[in-house]
């Protein structure tokens, strides 16, 4: 099986971050429950790692997941949100709904449920 670009380039990165925390391949693996052998096979994307591993890694690293995807492409046929699609697909789900009362609700209820964190 061919090594997958996106495996190289998140592993490119899991090697970034562990060389500027200063911390081994051993290190890395003892810390989430694996080898050096294998931490390195991520690294250089001959093993494609798990969603849950690289969790693990990143809590161990102190970073967010998505530093690992930091500066990837972003193919728009791929389905994949665009910024500003969620508000055209809004505006153009409200432009349905023939019944003003109604869409003045579904406003409000937005409003309210944007204001929650």
């Amino acid at each position: 099986m061919a090594i997958n670009p996106l495996d190289v380039s998140i592993g490119a990165r899991l090697s970034e971050m562990r060389k500027k925390k200063g911390l081994s391949l051993s290190a890395v693996g003892r810390g989430v429950g694996t080898t050096y052998q294998q931490v390195r096979k991520y690294e250089s994307g001959e093993n494609r790692i798990s969603a849950s591993s690289l969790y693990r890694v990143a809590q161990l690293l102190d970073v967010d997941v998505a530093e690992f995807f930091r500066d990837l492409p972003v193919r728009a046929n791929a389905g994949t949100p665009r910024p500003g699609d969620d508000a055209k697909a809004r505006d153009d789900a409200f432009a349905h709904i023939a019944d003003p009362e109604i869409r003045q609700h579904l406003e409000a209820l937005l409003r309210v449920l944007g204001g929650r964190r």
